[in-house]
């Protein structure tokens, strides 16, 4: 029994950090269609999902990693960042 409580733990954990970065991902498009992609900063997509700046590095290797992944999801229309 304690061997399948460990393993529902990581798992909670994951599903919890995919969460958050589909959060990150819904604030950034709505964040960029109101400002534009070069209006738009880290600062402004964490503030606006409650989240802490230094977060969005925990899902996201840098902002160009962020417009890269906005792009695929067609927040970004297939445009360069």
């Amino acid at each position: 029994m304690m061997r399948i409580m460990q393993n529902r733990k990581p798992n909670a954990r994951a599903a919890a950090k995919d969460a958050t970065h589909e959060r990150i991902v819904a604030v950034a498009a709505r964040a960029i269609r109101r400002g534009g992609y070069d209006g738009t900063g880290v600062a402004d997509i964490m503030k606006e999902a409650g989240l802490t700046h230094g977060a969005f590095y925990a899902h996201f290797t840098s902002a160009r990693g962020h417009a890269g992944g906005s792009s695929e999801s067609g927040v970004r229309g297939g445009q360069p960042p």
